[in-house]
């Protein structure tokens, strides 16, 4: 999560769709009065917040909890990603983070059963809806994400993008629909019903 009042934006960070990445990247750019929770697995430091805080936090507690608001003037970032390919990173990460649990747990049971699957809806809406300055951005075509940065706030990350790819070590199949069968796939629409409608998401 980062709230910037430099550049007036709030950062909400989903799971598994590049956001550490770009917290890392923005953060040295950021001013002393800014909020980025940082990682500390990542090596990216906090910012006017305890190092355990969650870094992800939903838009609505983001609003809860400070004085922005609608008429601040403050634009809402965040990353979605195609649910069929999310799932598959979120298992081989949780394999490797948590592998006394899922470390010899099969793909078809971690999809039917885990309850860390990465469903972000409620991060990036308030009560169901997508607030109108939230820009959603997709992981599969990040470059709009740092362009936008460029263009409105005139901070060119594009540059460094490629050197600072953050948790991309971990997986072991890069095509997602090698690891799906009938039954991931049916779970997935199910679980990810909104994301697939409101995004346009297919397998």
């Amino acid at each position: 999560m980062i709230i910037s009042h430099k550049y007036k934006f709030i950062f909400v960070k989903t799971r598994k769709t590049a956001g550490s990445t770009f917290e890392k990247l923005i953060r040295p750019y950021l001013g002393k009065d800014d909020i980025c929770t940082g990682s500390t697995r990542d090596g990216t430091e906090p910012l006017n917040c305890k190092p355990d805080m969650n870094g992800h936090v939903s838009i609505g507690k983001i609003l809860e909890n400070s004085f922005i608001d609608e008429h601040s003037g403050y634009d809402y970032i965040t990353i979605e990603r195609n649910p069929y390919d999310k799932v598959v990173s979120s298992y081989y990460w949780h394999q490797t983070v948590k592998s006394e649990q899922f470390g010899n747990m099969d793909f078809e049971t971690y999809v039917k059963t885990c309850n860390l699957l990465p469903v972000d809806w409620g991060l990036y809406t308030i009560k169901g809806e997508i607030p109108k300055h939230m820009k959603i951005f997709k992981y599969e075509d990040m470059t709009e994400l740092y362009m936008w940065f460029k263009k409105m706030r005139g901070v060119n990350l594009l540059d460094k993008v490629a050197q600072t790819r953050l948790k991309s070590g971990y997986r072991k199949v890069k095509d997602y629909k090698e690891l799906h069968t009938d039954i991931t796939q049916r779970a997935v629409e199910i679980i990810f019903d909104k994301e697939l409608k409101e995004f346009g998401y297919e397998f």
